[in-house]
């Protein structure tokens, strides 16, 4: 089923992108590219793959994720993590995208929805998806930066599950838009308080729980194709 249309445009679109962008985890990409370029354990990697796991089912302990995330990146100048991110998002998750995801997300902006990218990965990681989507803002963890290195998460709670409400909705709040004149995008369980709060409500690939809250409260259900010439690279390994 291909992305929805709308007979009037979403004041707002609060859109999820692991799982609901890209068929992947983002974080888990990032965490590939810094051990090849030597800076991070296998260790973490490994880990990351289990938490990655644990998100997909809705049983993420995300305090503790992004704890052990910071503190093992905490020697790493945010300077050089902002150009790893960048290559990491040219090389691993620009070629990820689901068919048809950017020609839609244009066509939201183009008739005046203000498109907010809301993600439980850190923002250095979002934030070339960000600008090559051209969205309004993003919407991650709040982070602190001291002497230029990420020591800690900053003051809210974390943007993951319950979170992502709390901060779409504080955001919209300061922007002057309405929750119920607008959209969200999630493919995870774990997002259904943000999904329940929107007016209008679009899952991707979503798994039976989720698949089942959409059918009961009738939200859209998505099921975009990854990328033909990825699908092919793969089968060629």
């Amino acid at each position: 089923m291909s992305w929805p249309t709308f007979d009037r445009p979403p004041a707002a679109a609060f859109v999820d992108v692991d799982g609901t962008l890209l068929a992947h985890t983002t974080t888990l990409l990032f965490a590939r590219i810094l051990r090849r370029r030597g800076l991070i354990k296998r260790s973490f990697v490994l880990r990351a793959v289990f938490h990655g796991l644990q998100h997909r089912f809705g049983r993420l302990d995300y305090g503790k994720l992004i704890a052990f995330g910071l503190k093992s990146i905490a020697r790493i100048p945010v300077v050089e993590l902002e150009r790893i991110a960048y290559d990491n998002f040219v090389e691993f998750v620009r070629p990820r995208l689901y068919e048809g995801v950017v020609e839609h997300l244009n066509a939201l902006r183009r008739s005046g929805t203000a498109v907010v990218l809301v993600s439980s990965s850190p923002g250095i990681v979002i934030e070339p998806l960000s600008l090559y989507l051209g969205c309004t803002d993003t919407i991650t963890t709040p982070v602190v930066i001291e002497r230029g290195r990420l020591v800690g998460i900053g003051s809210g709670p974390p943007c993951y599950g319950e979170g992502k409400l709390y901060w779409a909705e504080r955001w919209a709040e300061d922007h002057g838009i309405s929750m119920d004149d607008s959209v969200a995008y999630a493919d995870n369980w774990s997002d259904r308080a943000l999904l329940q709060r929107v007016g209008t409500a679009v899952v991707v690939h979503p798994h039976r729980k989720l698949y089942q809250l959409a059918k009961t409260r009738g939200w859209h259900i998505v099921y975009p194709q990854r990328p033909r010439s990825l699908a092919r690279r793969d089968v060629d390994r």
